[in-house]
């Protein structure tokens, strides 16, 4: 490689480390904003709700959150529907737990197989098509509901311009480990990747009017909005519901709002294999909705760019890479801390920020590299081949072919 070559590469990368920085600066002054404004007060009189929980597995939190779906009632015209494929669910026991509990909110949907469909998608759908409310919200099982969120999403749409909102998902710290000083395990990658490298540009998305897409754990659409867009059925190939909605209420005009409320996510015990293996579905998603985004999402990192920096200029004799990286990795690392204080009112554990580093230095690198050459997904057991766009199609076992 000639020197011309290396100088130039070592510009791109010194360029981007610098503008990397400068967002991360940016992503946090949003935040500042975002987080500390105060949604206006609910109105009223409030319409009839209906919340749409799809439930396939169960955790030892599962009844728990359905509890506070049931006991936080919005309004008085209030419904929660769970939604399990049959009553052989491995969640079956639990969803008739709850709705037993609640006679009068809760209520069984049973949606069917999904047959070649994703189930995600498929669920929300009979979901939808059961409900009874003028507004749906579509809730993920793992999210922790508060009368804060209900009353922001009703503050939101009591604006007759808005037709749909979604809450920026949060993963809450994970609890350690029995005999574990630090949280550790796939759980806590999850929770450092949902809430650093995907949540943390949603404020700045908003403020600046720039919001292309929704976010699983907590999205409520007007119903009028979702039969002028066709309702679901088009989306049943679909591999995301969250990027699938949003484009598809863009595609007729309908605004989508973010609220300044988060979506706090109950994180699921999950080993370090799993825990890559979802991130690695997440960048692969990612890549097919939203190609541009996922393409810059490694020179958007100061630790990734800031170590290659640092390894080439340290090839060369040089060490002015390595020591400039060290500097930026504290900065990214301040940034973080300060982020989790702003949202959650305290930080992580600090060995979770030692995570963080590793995770964006050596992790992160090569799982977006897996995504890049990923062609399929896997959902509930079933595997679906993933085309740009985010369509689907199921993948025939090799003795079925």
């Amino acid at each position: 490689m000639s020197q011309r070559v290396r100088y130039a590469i070592q510009s791109i990368l010194v360029n981007a480390l610098a503008l990397s920085s400068l967002y991360h600066i940016l992503i946090y002054l949003a935040n500042r904003r975002f987080w500390r404004q105060l949604p206006p007060p609910p109105p009223d009189t409030a319409p009839s709700i209906s919340a749409v929980v799809p439930l396939f597995g169960k955790t030892l939190d599962t009844l728990s959150l359905l509890h506070l779906l049931g006991t936080h009632r919005p309004t008085d015209r209030y419904e929660v529907l769970l939604v399990l494929e049959s009553e052989a669910s491995p969640a079956y026991v639990t969803a008739r737990e709850a709705a037993e509990a609640y006679p009068g909110t809760l209520r069984i949907v049973i949606g069917g197989p999904a047959g070649e469909h994703v189930p995600a998608i498929h669920a929300l759908r009979a979901g939808y098509e059961a409900a009874q409310g003028d507004l749906i919200a579509f809730v993920e099982p793992d999210v922790h509901i508060t009368p804060e969120l209900w009353n922001a999403a009703l503050a939101t749409l009591a604006d007759p311009a808005v037709s749909a909102a979604f809450a920026p998902p949060l993963v809450l710290e994970p609890e350690r480990r029995d005999a574990v000083p630090a949280p550790t395990g796939g759980e806590t990658l999850v929770a450092l990747h949902a809430n650093h490298a995907r949540a943390a540009a949603l404020p700045l998305a908003a403020l600046t009017n720039r919001v292309r897409a929704m976010a699983n754990g907590f999205m409520i659409v007007r119903r009028s909005a979702l039969q002028q867009a066709g309702g679901l059925t088009t989306l049943l190939d679909e591999a995301d519901p969250a990027a699938a909605l949003g484009r598809l209420l863009r595609a007729h005009a309908q605004p989508i709002a973010v609220l300044p409320v988060p979506a706090q996510i109950v994180p699921r015990r999950q080993s370090t294999d799993e825990g890559m293996q979802r991130i690695v579905h997440d960048l692969a998603i990612t890549r097919v909705y939203n190609p541009r985004v996922f393409a810059a999402s490694p020179f958007t990192n100061p630790l990734t760019v800031g170590f290659i920096l640092g390894w080439i200029t340290e090839r060369e004799g040089r060490w002015w890479g390595r020591r400039t990286w060290w500097g930026f990795a504290a900065f990214r690392l301040l940034i973080a801390y300060a982020l989790d204080r702003l949202r959650f009112g305290r930080a992580f554990n600090l060995a979770a920020y030692a995570q963080l580093f590793m995770l964006d230095t050596f992790v992160s690198p090569v799982l977006w590299l897996r995504a890049l050459v990923r062609r399929t997904i896997t959902t509930e057991g079933r595997t679906y081949r993933l085309y740009r766009g985010g369509q689907t199609v199921p993948e025939m076992p090799k003795d079925a072919a």
